[in-house]
């Protein structure tokens, strides 16, 4: 796995199967394949490089798979959800992959997982979607709300635009994780301490799918996300927003 971090906490299912993508794939679908994403890491001087990334997409009757996150529905209509979700909250920080000196003695922040409840409604005028999450691997255990909405624009049989809006809250705890520096951290790197607050980062993007015959299917996501205070006011990060490419391709059985 590469060294730099997905986008500032980005939910995984929302960056790699945007909820709009997804609203027109058959019931009982399966689609398997691979992905890259890049984003710069908010971390100072840190060495950035792509993500090879197994890219899935299951749509059953009670379970789904969306990218990296897996999801059980507690109920639906229609044109509405509700289910329980699992996904990776794709940040971490090692402290050989910055070329800074005073970075390179802070511990290492982890990839942690996050449990929670997702619900989503899509009709002519787009897709909603909104989850609550909290992080169940110790890593601060804290909690994420994330609201998105998008609106699938068609050209032709065989491409689809998805523009999609949204914002990520995260709490005091899970921020802090990583990028609060401690008391004894501050001490051995030269880097003032600091306690990371609340914060809420807007993003704004696009989704391309496109069909390529009959199985194949090409994904290309653009997004840009914009560091809340909480986070670029840390002495471990530099920048105000991040920008994140994604492209997979894909097969369906």
């Amino acid at each position: 796995m590469a060294k730099s971090s997905l986008p500032w906490l980005a939910m995984a299912v929302a960056f790699l199967a945007p909820s709009a993508a997804l609203a027109a794939q058959p019931a009982s679908s399966l689609s398997l394949g691979v992905g890259f994403a890049w984003s710069p890491s908010p971390y100072r001087s840190y060495d950035n490089k792509a993500w090879p990334i197994p890219v899935a997409n299951y749509e059953g009757e009670r379970f789904f798979v969306r990218g990296i996150g897996v999801g059980m529905r507690l109920w639906r209509n229609d044109s509405q959800e509700l289910a329980l979700t699992v996904s990776p909250i794709g940040n971490r920080f090692r402290h050989e992959d910055t070329d800074d000196t005073r970075l390179r003695r802070l511990s290492d922040r982890d990839i942690s997982g996050q449990l929670g409840v997702q619900w989503r409604s899509s009709g002519t005028w787009g897709v909603v979607q909104v989850a609550a999450q909290k992080e169940v691997t110790g890593h601060g255990g804290g909690h994420a709300f994330d609201a998105n909405y998008g609106y699938p624009l068609p050209f032709a049989h065989s491409l689809v635009l998805t523009p999609m809006v949204g914002a990520t809250y995260t709490s005091a705890a899970l921020n802090d994780y990583y990028y609060g520096v401690t008391e004894k951290e501050a001490l051995r790197s030269g880097l003032p301490s600091y306690r990371a607050g609340s914060g809420t980062a807007p993003y704004a993007g696009v989704t391309a799918t496109a069909r390529l015959g009959t199985r194949w299917n090409l994904l290309a996501t653009l997004r840009l996300s914009r560091l809340p205070d909480a986070v670029k006011d840390s002495p471990m990060v530099e920048g105000s927003s991040t920008l994140s490419y994604l492209i997979a391709l894909s097969y369906t059985f």
